[in-house]
């Protein structure tokens, strides 16, 4: 299968614009491609910077070095050109969704680090220190539809707002999170797209209080502790799903387990991630091509 993966990643490298940052050499399919083989080993950066660790047929052009790798990914343009090759590994899986789920995956790094830009936060079950992939997934199709990487103890409902605007294209449907989710401005954010953001309180049952809530908060809360439907039974198993997508995205050969010991700082992170994830929908492509 990592041929079979790596055969769709170079397929959208090549669809990349030729273009490169002023007085660069080398493209940034050429330079991603360097990110997106060590990735799929997990190896370091610089081990696929050397000709010896390429089969001929996977790559025949020239390849960046450590320096030019080093220096290429802290571009700002990186993320974007990632987020072009997941769009085209998953093309065709990302539209007519009616049904999203937000959650986060916690990245832990180990409580002796030194990397200034790990903080400390909610991981699994623990407060630890780390990074934070953020997402939001269509279950049915199991396409990415947002993501983003920040140190752990950033706000999921604040970076989960900032991610809508692009993930609930559609013309209305439904967003499922858990209980950190329920938050009157994400409330307000989501509505604003057409949409219904459906996640539990965290102590269900209890009064609302004096403060105005969003209209979208009270429809949540109807929705899953009222006569119209109920968390445990109606909406739970559906937001399970990313739950079940995280965990396949750590079991096999090349996904995103966690952070090897050479990604430390938040530049390398993001970029680390944005590869596994574009891994991540290759694989998921070839098995349902496989299906079909």
């Amino acid at each position: 299968m990592e041929r079979e993966i790596w055969q769709r990643i170079r397929a959208a490298l090549r669809r990349l614009p030729r273009t490169r940052p002023r007085n660069a050499v080398y493209t940034w399919a050429e330079a991603l491609a360097v990110l997106f083989w060590a990735a799929l080993h997990d190896r370091p950066i610089s081990w696929a910077c050397r000709r010896g660790n390429w089969p001929m047929q996977a790559w025949r052009r020239r390849l960046p070095g450590q320096s030019t790798m080093s220096r290429r990914l802290r571009d700002p343009a990186v993320v974007p050109m990632l987020d072009a090759v997941l769009r085209w590994v998953q093309e065709g899986r990302e539209e007519d969704a009616e049904l999203l789920i937000a959650d986060g995956k916690p990245l832990e790094v180990s409580e002796y680090t030194t990397d200034p830009d790990a903080r400390v936060g909610r991981g699994a079950g623990c407060f630890a220190p780390g990074y934070k992939l953020h997402a939001i997934i269509d279950p049915k199709a199991q396409a990415m539809h947002g993501w983003e990487v920040l140190p752990m103890n950033a706000s999921e409902p604040g970076t989960a707002a900032g991610l809508v605007g692009r993930a609930c294209a559609g013309a209305r449907g439904i967003l499922l999170g858990d209980s950190i989710f329920d938050s009157n401005p994400l409330h307000g954010r989501v509505d604003a797209r057409g949409w219904q953001l459906i996640a539990p309180r965290k102590q269900p049952g209890t009064g609302l209080g004096t403060r105005k809530h969003h209209p979208g908060r009270l429809l949540s809360l109807l929705l899953t502790e009222g006569p119209l439907g109920s968390w445990e039974e109606d909406w739970k198993p559906q937001r399970d799903a990313i739950e079940r997508y995280f965990g396949a995205m750590a079991s096999f050969g090349g996904g995103l387990s966690g952070l090897p010991s050479w990604v430390r700082r938040i530049h390398r992170v993001r970029v680390w991630v944005g590869a596994k994830l574009g891994i991540n929908a290759a694989r998921i492509a070839l098995r349902r091509a496989h299906a079909a």
